[in-house]
């Protein structure tokens, strides 16, 4: 019972702004009684819980914090404005680099793409640029990058990136799914990306972000040149859940994400994030029309040792990823009921997360395996 409720009579009474005697009078107990009710000493007997859930005007479940009170039901988090990437650039750079083995990017260009000719990218979407210094250096010379993300530190961090690795080519700042409209005197580099069609149009951990999908990637094909790959990079979330090995914990445990679907459904239903979109992004260019759709999976796994180079940075990144240094867990827990887990569920998840910080710290030396399940769907336009 006591991970189930949270009796929130405390914080209903403030909010109504009446004492402790004024409510012991409605319910014919003393104040003391109430007090005690309010400090968890003693909960009210259960025929006096629709007497009080009827002051309030809230349901039994409400009072008892079982469900969140009607008006915090969803607490959104908006992971696709400006603002919350203008402060992921220090995280993007430290973690991006985890993510790929360079000669299976090289695989995809050279055999499975078959690229032979100079060819022009559009990155939507592109952060500072990860994906056009990896692939560019792979491409026919001549080749040619534009990238477009609504972040301003991380274009301007971008363009630093790519003249740094004299990649030929430009990153833009604009909404990539609602560009703005330029008259004469608008800025050139902001404004000629989108009269260009692409010879490739892909994204890279976008769609997952978002919960308009389709809309992202029609807007893609409308960018792309008749026969142009498009090519869909997303992580499937179910994969980064049971895809963690620690030595000395228990694998059970760390695959543990009960409640999770709870709360990438409630996302998805309120149309923020799409849990699923590795998963669905197939069917998504096939209903819009993409032909001869493939998928494959990245073959990067992260063997985390204590012999491989840059070791404790690697670790603090991982745990930076994993916001296994955020003490707040009370806050943490509340976000994540407020988003469709029972409170339950969500002491679990923290507890959890808790126990492999403490353990990552506690073990200098530690070891683990890291699997993220990073999906490449692509296709071709008709």
């Amino acid at each position: 019972m006591e991970n189930a409720i949270h009796f929130r009579l405390e914080e209903l009474r403030k909010a109504k702004h009446i004492t402790q005697q004024t409510l012991a009078e409605y319910c014919g107990v003393s104040f003391q009684t109430v007090s005690k009710w309010e400090k968890g000493i003693n909960l009210p007997d259960i025929t006096m819980l629709p007497l009080l859930a009827s002051f309030f005007g809230i349901s039994i479940d409400e009072l008892l914090g079982v469900v969140p009170l009607k008006e915090e039901q969803y607490q959104s988090i908006w992971e696709d404005s400006e603002g919350f990437w203008n402060q992921k650039l220090d995280y993007l750079q430290r973690t991006r680099g985890y993510s790929w083995n360079e000669d299976y990017l090289q695989f995809l260009v050279e055999k499975v793409w078959k690229i032979r000719e100079p060819i022009h990218v559009l990155d939507c979407g592109c952060g500072y640029g990860y994906m056009g210094v990896l692939l560019m250096p792979l491409l026919p010379e001549g080749s040619k990058y534009t990238g477009v993300d609504i972040a301003q530190n991380l274009v301007e961090q971008g363009k630093k990136i790519l003249k740094e690795n004299q990649i030929l080519g430009e990153i833009v700042q604009d909404d990539f799914l609602h560009p703005k409209v330029w008259d004469e005197t608008g800025k050139e580099d902001a404004k000629f990306w989108q009269n260009q069609k692409y010879d490739i149009v892909l994204c890279q951990s976008v769609l997952r972000h978002i919960g308009n999908a389709k809309e992202f990637v029609a807007k893609m094909l409308s960018m792309a040149k008749t026969g142009a790959l498009i090519v869909c990079i997303d992580t499937n979330r179910e994969f980064e859940c049971t895809g963690l090995y620690v030595d000395g914990m228990d694998y059970a445990d760390l695959c543990d994400h009960t409640g999770m679907w709870k709360y990438w459904k409630k996302e998805f239903e309120n149309g923020e994030r799409d849990y699923a979109a590795a998963m669905r992004n197939a069917y998504v260019m096939k209903e819009l029309g993409v032909k001869n759709i493939e998928i494959r999976m990245n073959d990067k796994v992260s063997f985390v040792h204590p012999e491989i180079e840059r070791y404790e940075q690697v670790k603090e990144d991982f745990m930076e990823s994993e916001n296994l240094w955020n003490e707040k867990y009370e806050g943490v827990c509340e976000m994540l009921f407020k988003h469709g887990m029972t409170r339950a569920e969500a002491k679990g998840f923290c507890k959890r997360k808790q126990e492999l910080g403490d353990f990552l710290e506690n073990h200098p030396d530690v070891c683990y395996t890291r699997f993220r399940g990073k999906m490449i769907t692509f296709g071709y336009k008709a």
